[in-house]
């Protein structure tokens, strides 16, 4: 029987109808180039369909592969997560250590890619900055390889976490707007998917809110893309757009609504940009709040209120945990294995000028 020939990255460019540069970037991480999520996923979908498998290359001191962490991130276009890239990535070099991003649209598939490469090529270790997907795979390879996560605690995860509970962000934002007299407000979002628990969460807190003042906390409402609205913008700012669009047609209905509350600091800015073009004035005829507290929500122009989530602390952090766990890995035995380590920051709200009192 003839030996099956290798799979390489020439065949996965012939088969996908792309270049072999644009296949050979993506399958090596490169994160100095930026492909549409859809690319990504051909490539990522073709490889696996042909059978190829990274195997690294050989290990050499010069690479420094053994000093490099890995950060997981969905995506580059919003201020929160290049900021907290940005946190890690300093936090990183004052410990000698280098950083490579890894762009993966939150796709499984592309997660999966990365994950396994790390894991093969002797990375130091993995820091997710918003909830992965491949949980399975995760759980797996974290019985020998270092991850940190920063987001909000998930129990399915056996990881270490540096989180921002939510819910309580949003019962902060809800708590905030009833002082104010709002009694309807609508929550926007991006696609509300079960991975995503901080978009669960908000809404989760800002309802909380609501029942502790003894009001329905159906009177918080909800105004979600679908996950074929959300594929529909594939460049730009996705968030900026979700906001945007979910305003105008929310805006088009007849309601009592004198609140908006985005998802993120984006998506909020959407909305005030749809409620300026439309002739509104914030906050006389409506509040608008976010979080993240990225750096353009406090620019003078938009001055929106928000919930500060430490993304400088949050990045240091997720350093020297993911160090800490190195370090249990070497002392690690069959009686004493490496605790899954949780440090939770408390949200703070931070007041400015786009929220105001129910005329």
């Amino acid at each position: 029987m003839p030996k099956k020939e290798k799979v390489t990255t020439r065949d996965i460019a012939r088969e996908s109808g792309l270049s072999q540069s644009t296949v050979s970037m993506i399958l090596s991480g490169r994160s100095d180039m930026k492909f549409s999520p859809a690319t990504i996923e051909k490539v990522i979908n073709t490889a696996s369909r042909l059978g190829y498998h990274y195997k690294g290359k050989p290990i050499k001191k010069e690479n420094r592969i053994s000093n490099t962490i890995l950060i997981m991130c969905p995506s580059l276009s919003t201020d929160y997560y290049t900021t907290l890239v940005q946190a890690i990535t300093e936090a990183a070099h004052k410990k000698h250590l280098h950083t490579l991003t890894a762009y993966t649209s939150r796709q499984e598939s592309v997660e999966e890619y990365y994950l396994k490469m790390s894991a093969e090529s002797g990375f130091y270790g993995v820091i997710y900055t918003y909830p992965p997907k491949a949980i399975d795979l995760i759980n797996h390879l974290s019985q020998k390889h270092a991850y940190v996560l920063v987001n909000d605690y998930n129990p399915d995860l056996r990881i270490g976490f540096i989180e921002l509970d939510s819910k309580k962000s949003g019962k902060l934002i809800g708590r905030h707007l009833l002082d104010l007299g709002h009694r309807h407000i609508a929550y926007l979002s991006t696609p509300l998917s079960k991975t995503e628990l901080p978009r669960f969460r908000r809404l989760t807190g800002l309802r909380e809110a609501f029942s502790e003042a003894g009001l329905d906390p159906s009177l918080v409402e909800v105004r979600a893309l679908t996950q074929e609205q959300w594929n529909y913008f594939l460049s730009g700012n996705r968030y900026y757009d979700a906001g945007y669009q979910l305003t105008m047609s929310c805006l088009k209905e007849k309601n009592d609504i004198t609140a908006f509350v985005g998802t993120n600091d984006q998506v909020s800015i959407g909305i005030l940009d749809a409620l300026h073009l439309l002739g509104y004035s914030v906050p006389r005829d409506y509040s608008v709040c976010g979080f993240d507290n990225s750096l353009a929500s406090s620019f003078s122009g938009i001055s929106l209120t928000t919930i500060d989530h430490r993304i400088d602390e949050k990045g240091t952090d997720a350093v020297d945990m993911l160090i800490n766990q190195r370090k249990w890995m070497t002392l690690e035995t069959q009686e004493k294995k490496a605790p899954v380590m949780r440090l939770e920051y408390e949200p703070r709200l931070l007041i400015r000028r786009s929220t105001g009192k129910v005329k």
